[in-house]
């Protein structure tokens, strides 16, 4: 009986990148531990970069929430405008007396 040597992990690498040697092919047709070798080398590891670079994307959600104040911002402006309207004083006045401030101006 034969024994079967499993391929090197820089053969199965090259053999990935070239489709490399028929036997390689063959041996990895009917072993199980290479070719799940195979499929973690078929993966690429996380680099730094990868890391980095998720750690620094912006969520998911940022332009909703973006939208969602641009349009709270805008309602509460027509809100104001309207209110100075009713009110019968200019947009800057009506601005000043409902800006938050503290209270020991």
């Amino acid at each position: 009986m034969k024994s079967r040597l499993h391929p090197s992990k820089r053969k199965l690498s090259a053999w990935l990148e070239t489709g490399g040697p028929d036997d390689v092919d063959a041996h990895v047709a009917g072993c199980e531990r290479c070719a799940a070798s195979l499929e973690a080398l078929a993966v690429p590891e996380p680099t730094v970069g990868d890391a980095l670079a998720a750690f620094l994307a912006p969520p998911d959600d940022l332009v909703d929430r973006i939208n969602d104040r641009i349009s709270d911002s805008l309602r509460s402006r027509a809100d104001l405008k309207m209110f100075a309207e009713l009110v019968g004083i200019p947009l800057p006045t009506a601005q000043l007396l409902l800006t938050e401030r503290p209270l020991d101006e």
